[in-house]
């Protein structure tokens, strides 16, 4: 049983939720899904490559102020 990965692009800021309607088919619900999963990979990887950083850096800072 071979799955297909939906490739959903959207430009940061903008809303990837959208409205379905009640008789919308599994596909579309499916490609919903994966796009609210993208697009909170996508806000979780930003809030990662801002925080890693300035936490290594504070590690770096304390483990050579104990070690002195």
């Amino acid at each position: 049983m071979a799955t297909t990965a939906a490739t959903v692009v959207a430009p940061s800021g903008t809303p990837t939720s959208t409205p379905l309607n009640d008789s919308a088919t599994f596909d579309e619900r499916w490609a919903a899904w994966q796009a609210k999963g993208a697009a909170h990979d996508r806000a979780v990887r930003r809030k990662m490559a801002i925080a890693a950083p300035i936490l290594l850096v504070v590690v770096t800072i304390v483990l050579y102020a104990l070690g002195r």
